[in-house]
This record gives C-alpha cells, structure tokens and sequence, in this order.
C-alpha cells in the first residue's frame, strides 16, 4: 500500500516521462500532406505577391523608376487569412513578403523588384557562422 502511493508521488513530483519529451511537433501545413484548403491559401498568398509584382511594373516605361507604396497600389487582393504581410519601398526597390503565421514550419512566399517569386521555410538548425566553401 505505502510503495505504491509513494511510487505515485515520486511520478508526480518528478512528472510524467512521457510529458518531460514536450508537445508533438505540428505538422507543416503547406508539404506532402497539404490539404485542398491550405494549398488554396498558399496559391492566395502567391497570387497577392504576383498581383504585387504586376502592379509595381505597371509603370516600367516611366523613368527614372520609382516603386509606390502598397496602399498606392491597384488591384491588389486581400491579404489570405493567417497571413502576415511586410512590405517595404524607396526610390529604387521594394520587397514584399507573406508568411502564414499557421504554419508551424514558418511558410512565406517572397518577391521584390526582380519580380522573381520565392516559397520557403526557414532553415531547421540553429544557423552559426559557416565558412564559404565548407559545405
């Protein structure tokens, strides 16, 4: 009777081995597994950064060429929900990004003058300095 209650507090004021390993991690919502819902986000979020695009280089033929900011902009869709947009401008750039703050790997879609249009997550180490060439 005595070993198992002090068994039971030992546990208790230890804590539970499983529990001590953490939560399980979520799953990346946008990968392999990525449901019709979240690929439709994702094709959202791609979508507002080409419309982005569109829009800066609407006005190429003016010169010098000048970036407006995104409240100037026309035509632009709605940020996607669970989105978060960052956009930033002067006289010669501009860079636009969207990360989905739902994502538990980090997904963002990101553009800038070049019009090029990238998708990624962040790296998983902890990063450091490594050397050029090294790798």
């Amino acid at each position: 009777m005595l070993k198992p209650l002090l068994l039971g507090i030992a546990i208790t004021l230890a804590g539970n081995p499983l529990l001590a390993q953490g939560p399980l991690p979520r799953p990346c919502l946008h990968g392999n597994q990525e449901s019709n819902a979240e690929r439709t986000r994702r094709t959202q979020a791609i979508d507002y950064v080409t419309k982005v695009n569109i829009a800066e280089s609407a006005r190429l033929p003016a010169l010098p060429r000048t970036y407006r900011p995104l409240p100037e902009l026309g035509n632009i869709p709605p940020v996607p929900a669970g989105f978060a947009v960052q956009f930033h401008n002067d006289d010669r750039s501009y860079t636009v990004s969207l990360k989905d703050t739902r994502d538990a790997c980090h997904y963002a879609v990101f553009s800038d003058q070049d019009r090029l249009v990238y998708e990624g997550v962040p790296r998983s180490d902890p990063g450091g300095i490594v050397p050029l060439g090294t790798r």
